[in-house]
């Protein structure tokens, strides 16, 4: 009887804990069993998913979802080409645009590096539920490097913040300080021909959920996917302005969001941002070469971009070991692995400029390939590793 006693105990006291449990983490759950499917994909790939040999006989294997361009200045024959002029999602890289358009203004006396701007108004841009962890990381960073000032942040680091963390928030806030008709003019000051110019992002993520639209995923698509590209920008900009102007349709925004998030499953998340802005590696990377020459509108705003871009100096001990100068953007997310950088390997004092973009990657594979920044590590690589570089050759042959 006793015996029966404790198992009964132990049964209940099991049950209440793991009901406790499956409560607490009841939205985790609910999402791991709703994309179930998603968390399969390219699971041919996912042991090799470790290794920067995997990753790039992955590349190899499926061209339609990768593109690198990699130049070494002044040494033209040693440069890697791969699906270069595909149009591929540039996520958050975009943001080299954002920073870019604020230099030309500082070096031509517009404005300020030291003007401050306030971290309040900056919150506003933030979305809930949507990359909200790395806000606070952002300017809990901003913290303990001692740039905040009475809840203001320097223009200054406030650009070098976004090209270390890509915060949300504070991109689309240095969006609309210059605003739609200054974005609209500065690929005609660049020259370029296949690349967007940036879009705030609560517009584009909020554009892309079902919920906030009101229509399903697919209806989204199928509307705006092979639209004229001047009504989805615009589409995307009055959604942002909604989101922060209009307090009635923002309070309902926010409910949605804090209930559901996007309400897209993993599949269709990464789908929708098919719709983000493109370029190609070799334009991009075009535009790296000229930074590092000094010819990127003038000398004085190259220089500016390149110190913005230097933050892996920093906060990568291992870039010093291996590198003499490196910047560099990245970007990481659902589907997506992105980066541009500039290096000068320690070793044989060769400078190297290079784009990669990875999209459309199949959730699973995505999920495992992603978790270390492997990305990151293989586009540092490619620049002072002969071992790697001989391996990309070959997948191009």
């Amino acid at each position: 009887m006793r015996l029966l006693k404790f198992f009964g105990v132990f049964l209940a006291t099991a049950i209440l804990i793991f009901g406790f449990v499956l409560g607490w983490n009841w939205k985790s759950f609910n999402i791991f069993i709703e994309n179930r499917e998603a968390l399969s994909e390219g699971s041919e790939w996912i042991p090799k998913s470790n290794s920067l040999r995997g990753l790039s006989e992955y590349m190899a294997e499926n061209p339609s979802h990768a593109s690198i361009a990699s130049i070494v200045l002044h040494n033209p024959d040693s440069s890697i080409f791969f699906e270069e002029h595909q149009r591929r999602v540039m996520g958050t890289t975009a943001n080299f645009f954002i920073v870019l358009g604020y230099s030309i203004e500082i070096v031509n006396g517009n404005l300020t590096g030291e003007e401050l701007l306030d971290i309040e108004k900056i919150g506003r841009f933030r979305m809930a539920g949507i990359e909200e962890s790395l806000h606070r990381e952002t300017f809990r960073a901003a913290r303990q490097r001692g740039w905040l000032t009475d809840g203001n942040i320097t223009l200054n680091n406030a650009l070098k913040l976004l090209t270390e963390y890509n915060d949300f928030a504070l991109a689309d806030y240095l969006w609309w300080e210059k605003g739609p008709a200054y974005w609209d003019l500065l690929p005609e000051t660049l020259n370029l021909a296949e690349t967007d110019m940036p879009l705030p992002y609560s517009g584009l993520y909020l554009a892309i959920s079902p919920g906030i639209q009101h229509v399903s995923y697919r209806e989204i698509e199928e509307k705006w996917l092979h639209s004229d590209p001047g009504e989805w920008r615009s589409h995307v900009i009055n959604t942002s302005s909604a989101f922060l102007n209009d307090m009635p349709k923002r309070a309902e925004m926010d409910r949605y969001l804090n209930r559901n998030r996007l309400g897209n499953t993993f599949k269709e998340e990464r789908d929708g941002l098919n719709l983000f802005p493109k370029t190609t590696a070799l334009e991009m990377v075009t535009l790296l070469a000229k930074l590092i020459e000094g010819e990127l509108v003038s000398e004085g705003v190259s220089r500016l971009v390149l110190d913005y871009m230097r933050w892996p100096l920093m906060a990568q001990q291992s870039t010093q070991r291996d590198f003499t100068d490196y910047g560099a953007l990245y970007d990481n997310r659902m589907g997506l692995m992105n980066g541009i950088d500039f290096g000068t390997s320690a070793y044989t004092g060769d400078t190297t400029v290079q784009a990669l973009f990875l999209d459309n990657l199949p959730i699973g594979f995505w999920f495992h390939a992603s978790g270390g920044h492997m990305h990151q590590d293989f586009m540092q690589r490619l620049i002072y590793d002969p071992a790697l570089i001989q391996q990309m050759k070959r997948v191009i042959e």
